[in-house]
């Protein structure tokens, strides 16, 4: 597999570069292509950056040494640099690119299931696309590090001692004061 970060921090443009390599890779039928075209400056694009750059820590060992895979972030200034490789209307955009930029797919009109732009939706695209079954390091799939919540009372959510006191259940005032007397107050 290949990895590519494209950017203009990066771009050489007299020798050759990741654009090169990029066009390299297109080129060859085989080769199944995943790519992000992101924006600087834009919060989707910020947010998504991160659980795309995990798809290399993620994959399994055989997945990394096929050379036919490529997973590719480019800025949307160079994407005009790259053959094949249409303008993005909007920000982030994610593709999979196969047969030599004749077959395009776009992430929001794939097959998968959840699409929250999360590595385990790009890890289930990822799959769907190249047909492997065990692509994670994991052998039951990718799990995340799980967050610790606060040890909180079974109910009242995370309203202060305070706050709770401080409401009148004669006279409530809107909605979650009156759910909290008619259901969660201690009588």
């Amino acid at each position: 597999m290949v990895y590519l970060d494209i950017n203009s921090k990066n771009y050489n443009g007299g020798k050759p570069s990741r654009i090169e390599k990029f066009k390299e890779i297109l080129k060859n039928k085989d080769t199944k292509i995943f790519v992000l075209i992101y924006m600087e400056g834009c919060g989707p694009c910020n947010a998504t950056r991160p659980e795309w750059s995990k798809l290399k820590n993620v994959l399994s060992k055989n997945f990394l040494d096929d050379p036919n895979i490529a997973i590719v972030s480019i800025d949307k200034d160079l994407v005009g640099k790259v053959e094949h490789l249409e303008e993005a209307n909007s920000f982030p955009t994610m593709r999979y690119v196969a047969n030599s930029g004749k077959k395009v797919e776009t992430y929001e009109d794939s097959d998968i299931s959840n699409k929250d732009r999360t590595i385990d939706s790009f890890v289930e695209w990822v799959k769907s696309k190249t047909g492997e079954k065990n692509i994670t390091k994991m052998s039951g799939g990718y799990r995340p590090k799980t967050v610790k919540k606060r040890n909180r009372t079974k109910y009242g959510g995370k309203w202060s001692a305070k706050y709770k006191r401080s409401i009148n259940c004669r006279r409530p005032k809107g909605f979650s004061q009156r759910q909290y007397c008619k259901y969660s107050r201690k009588k």
